[in-house]
């Protein structure tokens, strides 16, 4: 089948991230025999005219819109995706009669949502590799899409109204390597942005607002460490692209396939820098020596919380002595590190932000740390189910549009109080910061410079630049 496939995502900020999962899903219908299409729109100046131009050329018998995130989860200036994604969808109607699918991990965090609004003819959830091919077969043939696990249609019409996700891919070696040469990666590369990369799927802990295991199972699914450094190493032979982003929930659990994969990157001995999410689970010298002489030119710490309450308030499967000896392995391999906190958590009051300050400040040093506040509560997770109880929240709501969780403590000149704080200490970011334009100036001279991580010298902004 004939299949043209659009990324939809168009966010920037702070840096814009190329499609991974439009691009998995391009590469598995494409070994399945179908001639796919891929339309980025994350770099187009003209989304709608580049989806008019594609469907002119008359040569697709379906369009599938991949949805990446349902909004951009900042409190202070909600943005949701919506829009841009129907005015996608709207130019595909009106440019083509064939059937509309869509999926992503945005499209799957809301799926009955989308599909009312968007009028699409059917939606894949979850992981879509297999399922988006099955599907694509059964249209070629004339087939129901009734029973299809993973598959949602629109009301009235063949099949099933409603579903869930269809079961976890056991076997991630089993599927073809991303195609990443559809990807015009330079574009990303000089906005700042990286080839991402998955070393496997799944996360097995509780936070309490987290979606990754509802979108990727409760378990890890790994990637053989040889299989990840050979993906790596083909980009960069086939685009030149040297800088990656290792995109996992968490890089380093388990400790041991993270070490497996650095080896198997070091053996290669490849011009490579890479970044990726970790947290302080197994994070020790050790570690951070690997992922350095891997090439590893930064790490982001989601820590969101680290006094002991809090860590216990959001379901951390970590503690303070372990927040400590990470930054401190960190610091001593020479790795730039950035911290990632989230304030407004059930029951934190700011005499729990001020002791979170105070804890870091007697931590090895950050090159960053951001604080945020406010959590977004998406269905199905247990602050959704603390927040009705609370009686913040609506038992029915239907969260599609953007809802957030702030500690009633909080309430209150959150950003004047928190912006307060920050002002400490010159390595701290707030909201405020975030918003300044002597900010955005210096994440596009960073990116211009070729300055990776682009949060690097955040230090010399609260220094000198932060009014």
């Amino acid at each position: 089948m004939k299949l043209l496939l659009v990324a939809t995502n168009r966010e920037q900020a702070p840096f814009p991230v190329a499609p991974l999962g439009a691009l998995c899903v391009a590469a598995a219908a494409r070994a399945a025999g179908h001639q796919v299409q891929f339309l980025d729109l994350g770099i187009e100046s003209s989304p709608k005219r580049a989806v008019r131009r594609r469907l002119a050329a008359g040569r697709v018998e379906a369009v599938a819109l991949s949805i990446r995130n349902l909004d951009n989860c900042f409190v202070l200036a909600p943005r949701t995706y919506f829009d841009e994604v129907e005015e996608v969808a709207e130019t595909v109607r009106r440019c083509f009669q064939g059937p509309l699918i869509v999926g992503g991990s945005g499209f799957s965090l809301a799926p009955g949502g989308w599909m009312r609004r968007l009028e699409a003819d059917c939606g894949v959830v979850g992981e879509g590799e297999r399922v988006l091919v099955e599907l694509l077969g059964r249209l070629e043939a004339g087939r129901s899409l009734e029973g299809m696990a993973g598959v949602m249609t629109a009301p009235g019409r063949a099949g099933s109204s409603a579903c869930g996700p269809a079961e976890p891919i056991e076997e991630l070696s089993r599927l073809p390597r991303p195609a990443h040469e559809l990807c015009r990666y330079g574009k990303y590369l000089r906005r700042g942005g990286s080839v991402s990369v998955q070393t496997k799927r799944g996360c097995p802990f509780g936070c309490v607002y987290c979606v990754y295991p509802q979108l990727e199972g409760r378990r890890y699914r790994l990637r053989p460490p040889e299989a990840v450094a050979e993906e790596v190493v083909a980009v960069l032979d086939q685009s030149k692209s040297r800088h990656f982003f290792f995109v996992d929930s968490v890089f380093n659990d388990p400790r041991e396939h993270a070490l497996g994969v650095c080896a198997a990157l070091s053996r290669r001995r490849a011009p490579l820098r890479w970044m990726a999410f970790c947290n302080p689970m197994g994070f020790d010298a050790g570690l951070a020596r690997a992922m350095a002489q891997a090439g590893c030119e930064g790490i982001e710490f989601g820590l969101d919380a680290v006094t002991p309450k809090m860590l216990a308030a959001l379901g951390k499967p970590f503690g303070q002595e372990e927040i400590r000896t990470a930054m401190q392995a960190a610091h001593q391999a020479g790795l730039p590190f950035s911290v990632h906190l989230l304030f407004g958590g059930p029951g934190e009051t700011w005499a729990d932000v001020e002791e979170a300050q105070e804890f870091l400040n007697g931590c090895a040093p950050a090159n960053a740390i951001f604080a945020g506040f406010g959590i977004r509560v998406y269905a199905g997770t247990a602050l959704q189910t603390s927040a009705a109880r609370e009686g913040l929240l609506a038992p029915d709501h239907e969260l599609f549009e953007p809802a957030y969780y702030v500690s009633p403590a909080l309430a209150e000149q959150t950003e004047e109080n928190l912006d307060r704080i920050v002002r400490r200490r010159p390595e701290w970011t707030s909201p405020v910061d975030w918003r300044r334009p002597m900010m955005r100036w210096a994440q596009r001279l960073s990116s211009l410079l070729g300055v990776r991580p682009q949060w690097k010298n955040i230090r010399g902004y609260g220094l000198h630049l932060r009014k």
